[in-house]
């Protein structure tokens, strides 16, 4: 099974190399690794193609957007199984055998899944345990709990070349919304099997909690935005008060990860004064 791991990037410097680091030396190594370069105004695309001799090839999308950057991303891929992830996602070791695994026939009824998708942990701050409950419950439960099906994680998840194929035309392309969300929408409405894995974990960075409420509620809006893009309107109101609740409860720990410094976790007690994060995860 060839297995092609597309990185959608944009301004993503500072957490590029730690990302394709982790992608290059897989225990079972990934059959092409693809950065889709969003436009960046830094170095995005030079840290990039720093890899190119460990199989990392660097394609270009100028249409802005998290949507066209991974749509480009998945057509340029020449695997069986597409993965994708974010750029300030380290993969562990064995995160490409267990993609693989994942898509296995299920013991009981034979059938494959057509995409997979794990949890993540916050790898940049204290608590990683509760960070992996927390992302369980609010990333996949709740939000199958509201919408009757289950959640992409955009940090960590997989599509079969089929699935993708059948799929690539029924995906919006709207602003503002959230591009995984929206194809965990048209995967169930086309009837496709999506499998979550618990044992397919990585860790992400916390940066965008650290953001500004202002950036945050900018950020999280997205949400019931994407339930009422596709005409779901109970999903969006339950999120939409979800929303509101997670602000509040939010608060205190988007001040916890600003006393951290982003990507390696050390105390910084000059952070806890700024506005916002300077290096706040960019949005689509």
């Amino acid at each position: 099974m060839r297995i092609s791991v597309i990185v959608p990037a944009y301004n993503e410097e500072a957490v590029l190399g730690r990302c394709l680091e982790a992608l290059v030396t897989q225990t079972v190594p990934a059959e092409e690794i693809i950065v889709v370069d969003n436009n960046s105004a830094d170095r995005t695309a030079e840290v990039a193609e720093a890899f190119c001799e460990h199989g990392v090839r660097v394609v270009r999308e100028t249409r802005q957007g998290a949507v066209h950057a991974r749509n480009r991303g998945f057509d340029e891929a020449g695997g069986d199984v597409l993965g994708r992830i974010d750029a300030d996602t380290m993969v562990g070791p064995e995160w490409v055998g267990r993609l693989a695994e994942s898509f296995a026939p299920d013991a009981r009824t034979g059938t494959r899944p057509d995409a997979v998708t794990g949890p993540s942990w916050f790898y940049d701050i204290p608590m990683r345990r509760t960070g992996l409950v927390a992302h369980r419950f609010f990333c996949h439960r709740l939000n199958r709990l509201l919408s009757g099906h289950p959640m992409l994680w955009g940090s960590n998840m997989a599509l079969s070349r089929e699935c993708w194929r059948r799929v690539r035309g029924h995906t919006c392309a709207q602003p503002g919304m959230w591009e995984d969300l929206d194809l965990a929408v048209h995967l169930s409405r086309l009837g496709l099997r999506v499998r979550y894995v618990d044992g397919l974990r990585v860790p992400v960075s916390a940066r965008r909690i650290g953001a500004s409420v202002r950036d945050l509620y900018s950020y999280l809006r997205a949400w019931p935005y994407t339930y009422r893009l596709h005409g779901q309107r109970r999903a969006a109101y339950g999120a939409a008060l979800c929303l509101l609740i997670g602000i509040v409860l939010l608060r205190p720990c988007s001040l916890l990860v600003r006393l951290h410094t982003p990507y390696d976790g050390h105390l910084s007690l000059s952070r806890l004064f700024r506005r916002s994060s300077a290096v706040s995860r960019p949005l689509p």
